[in-house]
């Protein structure tokens, strides 16, 4: 009994096989009652596993070729083959594999491969088919020119300072939504960051067809801590000389990685570490006695960061790859440098890089120097961005282990230290008496951070159901990162709180206004509203 599987794809209805399909099938079907086929949308056995030939011959291509020959009805193709060519034969250690494209007026169809896998005896054993029978390709002798699809695609990428090198165009066929248009691929590769694009542009109209991300992208696998061995083991009374149990450790995915056997994709790179760690199966399954656990846990967190901010929405922040020194200076202290947009993580006692919670403060540095160029760098904005990157590491990671210590940021970093934190965002302080001013950008920072969290409380983050308490943190964040876009370099918290009831109505319609004001007249950095004399509310 021949196993046969039907697609339908994109809700087109398939074509049902002809009557003379189906003899020449059966014809097949006699070397081998278990044939494995698959129809597609266009009537053609795309797919066919089995005992197909009986046949032994010396030279591959033309034993491919008698085979295709021998089932033109089957696959519906032209007489002799008119229309495909042979574009590679290769050698395997089982075989020999033979592939051809197929062609009309010369120009390539895109994808239109056709397979012919055989055993050593070149017997053929499976046959994979992308063909189009009925293809109409519009006139377009007299369409747009290379140099013009060229610009189409650069302008559509925003690509033009970001090159990396030629952009190169071909004419091909195009197949989309059942039409066919003669069109020009426009290959184009860009740094900041690292990427590859297939741009398909109609020859005829300039329109965009279709873009494709064809940057082959590696996947490895490592070991971390999510965020810490303190949150993940539910246990604050660890030190620096513990032994840290397996189960502290999760085995994650690290996406996105360039393939190298380094810690390398394209939001993050390791390259300024000394001694960088490598791994050419990509496998980083080190524990935090090993210098490249750091590394391992720097790639992760900031990657799954950047990719859960730009599902927030926000697609256009941190763009460039994010260098990274886990070996830093013998001190207790990570930077910034937005200068060359390079992370230095410092080395004492506990590494600043074995705790995401400090991890991903400084990542929100970077975010916030994108926004605003040289937020945080004076006596004004420091605190807000203190607090932020303080509020943005508890939100993100609020829900580990039940929410264990979660209003604690750093609880590994921070072991041995007043309050076993580098700090906490649930603060009592108040807004103006207990701010400390010039010098005191971390203290200070612990209003702000205070604030946002209360924000993320009142939003649903103090719900006792946990699905309520993920969309008052992904509401929370994606509020308070709008709201970092109407600061400037000179913002005061009073300005910030602005921003936050601005970025409300923006993005929420002002849903939130009544709480968010709560929560700021409550803390002191805004003055209750009050009616004026025509009955109108006034700051």
């Amino acid at each position: 009994m021949v196993n046969a599987t039907r697609h339908k794809i994109g809700g087109i209805k398939p074509i049902k096989p002809t009557k003379s399909q189906l003899n020449a099938l059966e014809k097949l079907k006699r070397l081998d009652r278990s044939l494995h086929v698959i129809w597609d949308k266009r009537g053609i056995p795309s797919h066919l596993c089995g005992i197909l030939s009986v046949e032994i011959g010396e030279d591959p291509e033309r034993m491919a070729q008698k085979f295709l020959l021998d089932n033109l009805k089957l696959f519906k193709m032209k007489e002799n083959l008119k229309d495909l060519t042979l574009i590679k034969k290769a050698e395997s250690l089982g075989g020999c594999h033979v592939i051809f494209q197929q062609f009309v007026d010369e120009l390539p169809v895109h994808n239109a491969f056709s397979s012919v896998h055989m055993d050593k005896n070149n017997l053929v054993k499976k046959i994979d088919i992308c063909y189009h029978p009925d293809l109409y390709v519009e006139p377009w002798e007299k369409g747009i020119l290379q140099e013009e699809a060229i610009r189409i695609a650069i302008d559509f990428l925003n690509a033009e300072k970001r090159l990396s090198g030629n952009v190169s165009g071909e004419l091909v066929i195009y197949s989309k939504k059942e039409k066919y248009y003669a069109a020009w691929k426009i290959a184009v590769s860009c740094i900041n960051p690292i990427e590859e694009w297939h741009v398909f542009v109609d020859c005829n109209t300039g329109k965009i067809l279709d873009i494709l991300d064809v940057l082959l992208k590696a996947t490895g696998r490592g070991k971390v801590f999510i965020p810490n061995p303190v949150v993940a083991l539910g246990d604050t009374s660890l030190t620096h000389e513990s032994e840290i149990p397996d189960r502290a450790y999760s085995t994650v995915v690290l996406r996105d990685l360039d393939g190298s056997g380094y810690l390398r994709g394209v939001d993050v790179d390791t390259c300024i570490t000394p001694n960088r760690a490598q791994e050419q199966n990509l496998i980083f399954n080190y524990s935090r006695s090993d210098p490249g656990f750091k590394e391992v846990m720097v790639y992760y967190h900031i990657a799954e960061a950047h990719r859960y901010i730009k599902d927030l929405g926000f697609t256009n922040l941190c763009r460039k790859i994010i260098k990274v020194n886990v070996q830093g200076d013998f001190v207790d202290n990570s930077y910034y440098n937005p200068d060359n947009r390079e992370l230095v993580f410092g080395t004492w006692y506990i590494d600043d890089a074995e705790d995401a919670d400090i991890i991903l403060h400084e990542y929100c540095h970077v975010m916030l120097d994108e926004q605003v160029q040289g937020f945080g760098q004076n006596w004004n904005t420091c605190p807000i961005a203190e607090g932020f990157c303080d509020f943005f590491a508890a939100c993100y990671f609020a829900e580990i282990n039940g929410g264990f210590n979660r209003e604690c940021v750093g609880d590994w970093n921070g072991v041995g230290k007043m309050r076993n934190c580098v700090s906490r965002v649930d603060s009592k302080k108040h807004y103006p008496e207990d701010f400390l001013g010039l010098g005191s950008c971390d203290r200070d920072g612990e209003i702000w951070s205070a604030t946002l969290w209360d924000i993320y409380l009142q939003m649903g983050g103090a719900s006792k159901v946990k699905v309520r308490r993920l969309a008052a943190r992904d509401n929370a964040i994606r509020l308070i990162i709008e709201s970092n876009f109407n600061l400037n370099i000179n913002s005061r918290f009073e300005d910030a709180a602005d921003a936050i009831i601005i970025a409300d109505k923006n993005i929420y319609d002002g849903a939130n206004e009544h709480l968010i004001r709560e929560v700021l007249v409550k803390r002191g950095i805004l003055f209750p509203l009050v009616k004026t004399y025509s009955g109108k509310k006034a700051d």
